[in-house]
């Protein structure tokens, strides 16, 4: 798949010959690009700006970010779906995802050192990560795997990490469960396929007919064509359910949850106690959250109940650990990371048009410095 550019490679070598210039006089201002939000709306709210360069506090590493990732989550941030419970500074420099090499360390940083070429999901509440550098807690980095490139490693974290604590902690996946995992490919759906697979559990998965192919290498077991099974009507039971759709029918995928076991959405409304800990807040937001929360989730929540089920809303936190773990498994050729297609900085908001368009298969890269070795087309996925 091609996605078009209205730069990068048309810009040729002139422009190019004028933005390592412009580079050259920002780092003698100790100022770098970043793009802000100026206010909640669309894509017009949207703009590429000059800022200070970060410093590192005692506990933080600054990051020359070579790549960043766009998810689905970036477009509910411009437009205010999380204003109650964090909200915005105008003007604030999105991002949730990056790669990048550390230029500077605090003085209480142990582990990490400057050159390390590492991958980071932000912090929750401050974001950052689409700029050129971002200066972030040290106990949320890692060094990204050995044997991918930056665009790569930008694409893992957010989806990487939900995955994975889907699968150690939400469903507790053992090699005896029988798993469905609705919006296989979706970007968290490729990865919680191969992760429950290499569980060693029995794995189903919902997507359009012609993905089955793809989905089965993977390691799904089955693929349900999800236009001839709607929740209401896909066949058999599960010991674990991995809800990935806005909207989803709950009760329905409670329904074929067998008794005793889980079901995990992180697309539904949250529970009550799945974002109290994610941001920091007032005591009275965060007890009218719960309220909230307590209530619109009541009736789900009651027929779980009665079905004997587990049922939650995950809110992924971010952890080095858990990114180590994934660094091994690409590292170790056990986890496949599917790229649907890379923009360059400039071109940052086709970018958040092609994951707004619902239609990207893989993680949407913007390439913000790119390394001098790597001198692939950008508009091949």
């Amino acid at each position: 798949m091609n996605v078009g550019f209205t730069s990068g490679a048309a810009r040729g070598t002139s422009s190019a010959s004028s933005s390592r210039h412009a580079d050259t006089n920002r780092h003698a201002r100790n100022t770098m690009r970043a793009y802000e939000f100026t206010a909640y709306g669309g894509p017009e709210v949207m703009r590429l700006s000059e800022r200070a360069d970060p410093i590192a506090g005692p506990t933080e590493v600054v990051v020359d970010i070579h790549a960043a990732g766009l998810n689905p989550i970036d477009i509910l941030q411009r437009t205010g779906t999380f204003r109650f419970v964090n909200p915005g500074r105008f003007p604030l420099v999105p991002g949730n995802e990056f790669s990048g090499t550390i230029s500077a360390i605090g003085s209480s940083v142990t582990g990490l050192a400057v050159g390390d070429a590492v991958f980071a999901r932000t912090d929750k509440a401050l974001l950052g990560g689409l700029a050129e550098k971002v200066a972030i807690q040290s106990e949320l980095v890692a060094r990204m795997p050995r044997t991918v490139d930056f665009a790569t490693a930008a694409a893992v974290p957010l989806a990487g990490t939900t995955a994975l604590q889907a699968i150690t902690r939400g469903l507790a996946v053992v090699p005896e469960d029988r798993v469905l995992i609705t919006a296989g490919t979706s970007m968290v759906g490729t990865l919680e396929i191969q992760l429950a697979a290499h569980a060693g559990a029995q794995v189903t998965t919902t997507a359009s007919a012609h993905h089955t192919v793809e989905l089965r290498r993977l390691g799904a077991d089955e693929v349900l064509d999800y236009h001839q099974h709607p929740d209401h009507e896909i066949p058999g039971t599960y010991t674990k359910i991995f809800d990935l759709v806005p909207g989803a029918d709950l009760r329905a995928l409670l329904d074929r949850t067998q008794p005793g076991g889980r079901l995990l959405s992180v697309a539904a409304t949250p529970t009550p106690g799945s974002m109290r800990h994610d941001y920091a807040m007032p005591a009275w937001r965060a007890l009218t959250l719960e309220t909230v929360l307590f209530l619109v989730t009541a009736r789900v929540r009651r027929h779980a109940k009665r079905r004997d089920v587990h049922y939650q809303r995950l809110s992924m936190r971010p952890d080095a650990e858990d990114l180590r773990t994934l660094a091994d498994l690409i590292d170790s050729g056990r986890l496949h990371v599917p790229i649907d297609s890379r923009f360059t900085f400039d071109d940052a908001a086709a970018a958040f048009a092609r994951v707004e368009s619902r239609h990207a298969k893989g993680k949407v890269i913007v390439d913000v410095h790119r390394p001098e070795a790597d001198t692939s087309d950008q508009q091949q996925v």
